[in-house]
């Protein structure tokens, strides 16, 4: 699974950009169709700033950046970044694979 992390801040029409982020809106049940791979996304505000934490799930790597290179989807992300004033991408992410060179406590404790 890959977690795509971007910040809004959200000076204007935060009501419509809340209600179209958020599970079911408007922006995410249009993503989901045109990317099925897209499972779900997350909105979460500060409790004192209209900055926003958005959240995207996607199946693989691989789903993500076919959602960057879709023209239907390139339209949807420039879509929900022109509901903010501002946005910034933190990044994808996955949690890290363990390798054999991470020791496991038991082998540790028997050395």
């Amino acid at each position: 699974m890959l977690h795509v992390i971007t910040l809004f801040t959200v000076s204007d029409h935060e009501d419509a950009f809340i209600r179209s982020l958020r599970m079911n809106g408007d922006w995410q049940t249009l993503a989901r169709r045109m990317a099925p791979d897209l499972i779900a996304t997350d909105l979460l505000r500060h409790q004192l700033s209209p900055l926003y934490v958005c959240h995207d799930f996607w199946t693989t790597p691989e789903a993500y950046f076919r959602a960057l290179h879709s023209p239907t989807m390139k339209s949807l992300f420039l879509a929900r970044r022109q509901m903010a004033s501002a946005c910034f991408e933190l990044g994808a992410f996955q949690f890290p694979a363990l390798t054999n060179s991470v020791a496991s406590p038991a082998a540790a404790s028997s050395g």
